[in-house]
């Protein structure tokens, strides 16, 4: 029990000190920005519902899924621990009868309801403020959004273990592969993340009248195989941060 009552206090304590941040407010200005551009776009006075369909998933496919969601992600992801790095404090949690796993799955499970509550929330906005067309792609991509958080928030946790300016580390890594290679024409966008999620909502979206995209541009995968991958990378993601997390001393917090 004295065990589980810290557990679960280092969770609510690690999940109060993310939300109310100063990483919760930069968030609002580019997710505001984005649901500006929905108020001005006006997808739901199209005169085609497949053409408002089709042009709010390429938003989707192209800003949400290419920048805000890894965004999210990376701002509370890399701020789990890094934060306790750059505070001077890991020290003390490493010194506390927590073992280092239980410190690790604290800090996920802390940062994870922000990530989805963010991505998941931001992304109802959206589609509430695409009309009709939002409705059908709430429910056509809701599952992509959902795996793509799940595996970001594992990723950049990986990167908060491995670098001590994790964050910077992050942004390059999101900036480089997955808004630069996840776009490229060719099989090099399969190192991005955002590939297997996007592959995810174009089968998704095919029923709706999304348009298959050009194989010379994007060769997606079925919806299935992504959603293996992305939660393949997740296991995968937070098993390496434990081994990792478990064995290495962190000397710049003495």
């Amino acid at each position: 029990m004295t065990t589980l009552r810290a557990w679960t206090t280092l969770v609510l304590l690690a999940f109060r000190r993310q939300l109310w941040s100063t990483s919760t407010l930069m968030l609002l200005f580019p997710l505001a920005a984005c649901g500006l551009f929905l108020v001005r776009r006006r997808f739901h006075l199209s005169a085609s519902p497949v053409e408002a369909f089709q042009a709010f998933s390429y938003f989707l496919l192209i800003v949400f899924t290419a920048f805000l969601v890894p965004l999210c992600a990376l701002t509370y992801g890399t701020a789990s621990l890094a934060g306790d790095r750059e505070d001077r404090t890991l020290l003390f949690l490493l010194v506390r009868p927590l073992g280092r796993g239980l410190i690790l799955s604290a800090k996920f499970v802390a940062t994870l309801p922000l990530v989805l509550g963010v991505t998941c929330g931001s992304f109802a906005v959206y589609c509430r403020l695409a009309g009709a067309a939002g409705a059908a792609a709430y429910d056509a991509y809701l599952p992509a959004v959902v795996c793509m958080s799940l595996c970001y928030t594992a990723l950049f946790h990986l990167f908060a273990v491995l670098f001590r300016y994790a964050a910077t580390a992050a942004l390059i890594y999101a900036v480089f592969m997955e808004i630069l290679l996840g776009n490229l024409p060719g099989i090099i966008k399969r190192t991005a993340v955002n590939f297997y999620g996007r592959s995810m909502m174009f089968e998704a979206g095919v029923e709706h009248g999304l348009a298959t995209p050009d194989p010379d541009w994007f060769e997606p995968l079925s919806a299935t195989d992504g959603r293996n991958v992305l939660l393949g990378l997740t296991a995968a993601s937070l098993a390496a941060a434990w081994l990792i997390f478990r064995g290495r001393e962190y000397r710049d917090v003495e």
